[in-house]
């Protein structure tokens, strides 16, 4: 495993998961931001960007490992919507929410530590 890299991956999926978030979930709060907005289309580019670049260096990071890598897509994504959503529509964190929380990075933690792809 290259921690360097995976690092790396961590700050380009939260670029991309961040842009992608407003995508889709600004619109409630601001509706002149809904789907017609040219904006979000632009957007699109640099966000693919931050994904391709993000699978490229975490998979490499993980060995190889294209589970793992989507895994931890997948953590920095829930992160990225739990904080957010707390943020823009004060959402508080529930038990459920916090369980679920716990559970997302536990299957990071998995794929981290334990031995082999």
């Amino acid at each position: 495993m290259n921690y360097r890299l995976l690092l790396l991956s961590s700050l380009l999926v939260l670029c991309g998961q961040t842009i992608a978030w407003f995508q889709f979930n600004i619109q409630f709060k601001y509706p002149k931001y809904g789907p017609e907005w040219w904006g979000w289309y632009i957007l699109a580019i640099p966000s693919t960007w931050f994904f391709i670049k993000s699978a490229q260096l975490g998979v490499a990071g993980f060995d190889g490992s294209v589970w793992a890598n989507r895994f931890l897509g997948f953590v920095v994504g829930i992160v990225v919507y739990t904080i957010l959503t707390q943020w823009y529509y004060n959402q508080a964190i529930t038990p459920k929410i916090a369980l679920q929380l716990l559970l997302a990075f536990s299957i990071l933690a998995v794929q981290a530590f334990w031995p082999g792809k």
